[in-house]
């Protein structure tokens, strides 16, 4: 831009200059010719030059003598700013210029230069000359007698200085109006550009991020929300960065997270059960005889069943964790900020919903159960050793009938469903009796579970009993006041 203003400038300035010296010599051209013919009015006649004593001599036209007849150049000069001087043949006889003192610079010769060309070829010369020890730009003309022969010149001058300075009072709105326009230019080219940068940046930001590993990040809708290549180009990669996350993230089978993904998802859970204290479990999933699947039906088969238990072990996961294939037949599922004892009563519905359901394939209707070992989670140890412990569980699952949940591996596997309820009534009755860890931990927790219960009835009718030996009135009192309440 700066460039293209100097090449504008330049430009408008010669063209100026060029359109001045023009309006210049029109100007010097046409004092010059009104000189010459104002003296053809007024002093008819033809030029001569009379010579008197002492060597001095006396400019004639016609029958007038012009020699000291300053009035009428003087007056001319005071009008048009212009210095004019009358030449009879190369000899200067009358002009306006003078000297500091006042003293006319009449009897001086022409340049030689400008002489011999008005000789040769008699047409309007405008020369720059130097007078007086000062620069001039002048227009000569010819002046002619009545025979046609040349006889002298007419000149019109200005000083170099004057010229200069009215091309730059000329030249200087150019230069204003160009500048400012730059300047217009260059803020609205900086904000503009200034934009470009922020968005480009943003773009590479978001390209850093998915060279790291972020694959989650999202594009800044500055970017999204432009109209040009630049939110077209952030677009495109924003659909590249879902492509490349299906691809890294997600097995391609069963669209669940992959086991590079699940490993990543298991740390951050880890990490953030450690610094808040919110639990979580995880269990590994199974399913059960699909080696015998495969083998009697085709993997085709196998394929239709594996993506039917992704899409019920999304359904089960859904605002509870996330589902990951492990493995083959095999599933993680990360249960965030649940217990226990919630996991284990999500897992058996989830069994227990299984029993109701099929894949159909071709003419074939396939039955599906599967195995989960399930373990609480901790923040202090190795996520190694807890999806063994799962693992192990799995198996213990696999060797004692399968389709079941595992949780402990004493044969005595407590219902968790009935746990939670019972955990529930007891929260709403405001008189919640802390036991699950104590049947979690118990060697045979089905065991325990039946003698809390007893417990229970056994209070119950120690309560009755207490009720039946109260005094007949005061039985009385507590019917009346039932039936009130009723």
């Amino acid at each position: 831009m700066l460039v293209m203003c100097v090449i504008i400038d330049a430009t408008a300035v010669l063209r100026e200059k060029s359109s001045l010296q023009e309006e210049l010599q029109r100007s010097l051209y046409a004092t010059a010719s009104a000189v010459a013919e104002s003296y053809d009015e007024m002093y008819p006649g033809d030029y001569r030059l009379v010579q008197l004593g002492g060597g001095y001599v006396s400019l004639y036209k016609g029958d007038i003598e012009l020699t000291e007849q300053y009035a009428f150049l003087d007056h001319l000069r005071e009008k048009s700013g212009m210095h004019i001087s009358l030449f009879f043949k190369d000899a200067r006889i009358l002009t306006t210029l003078q000297d500091e003192e006042g003293n006319r610079y009449a009897g001086s010769a022409i340049n030689a230069a400008v002489s011999s060309q008005m000789e040769r070829k008699q047409i309007p010369l405008y020369y720059e000359v130097e007078i007086m020890g000062e620069l001039y730009y002048a227009c000569y003309i010819p002046l002619w007698n009545s025979d046609g022969a040349l006889t002298g010149m007419v000149a019109t001058a200005l000083t170099s200085a004057e010229i200069k300075k009215e091309a730059a009072q000329a030249s200087w709105p150019i230069l204003v109006i160009t500048l400012l326009g730059l300047l217009t230019a260059s803020i609205i080219s900086i904000r503009y550009t200034s934009r470009i940068v922020n968005a480009i940046n943003q773009i590479h930001h978001f390209l850093a991020g998915m060279v790291g590993g972020n694959l989650s990040n999202t594009m800044p809708d500055t970017v999204l929300k432009r109209k040009d290549e630049i939110g077209q180009t952030g677009g495109d990669i924003v659909r590249m960065q879902n492509a490349v996350r299906v691809l890294v993230e997600c097995d391609p089978l069963t669209t669940l997270y992959n086991r590079r993904y699940g490993n990543a998802k298991l740390k951050n859970m880890q990490r953030r059960s450690a610094k808040t204290g919110a639990p979580f479990a995880i269990a590994i999933a199974d399913i059960d005889f699909f080696k015998k699947v495969n083998d009697t039906y085709g993997h085709d088969a196998g394929d239709e069943v594996l993506k039917f238990v992704a899409g019920e072990l999304k359904e089960l996961m859904g605002g509870r964790g996330h589902a990951v294939r492990w493995g083959g037949e095999e599933f993680l599922l990360i249960f965030e900020d649940m217990e226990l004892i919630n996991a284990g009563a999500a897992l058996e519905e989830y069994i227990d919903r299984l029993h109701g359901l099929s894949v159909t394939y071709g003419q074939h209707t396939l039955r599906v159960t599967m195995t989960i070992g399930l373990v609480e989670g901790s923040p202090k140890s190795e996520l190694e050793d807890l999806i063994k412990q799962a693992d192990e569980k799995l198996y213990y699952g696999k060797e004692h009938g399968r389709d079941q949940l595992v949780v402990t591996m004493d044969g005595a596997q407590p219902c968790y469903r009935m746990l939670l309820v019972f955990q529930q009534d007891e929260k709403r009755g405001n008189t919640m009796i802390t036991f699950s860890d104590e049947i979690l931990d118990s060697e045979n927790p089905m065991q325990l579970f039946a003698e809390i219960a007893m417990r229970e009835a056994e209070q119950e009718a120690l309560e009755d009993e207490e009720e039946d030996a109260k005094p007949a009135d005061k039985k009385k009192e507590k019917d009346t006041k039932e039936k009130k309440d009723e």
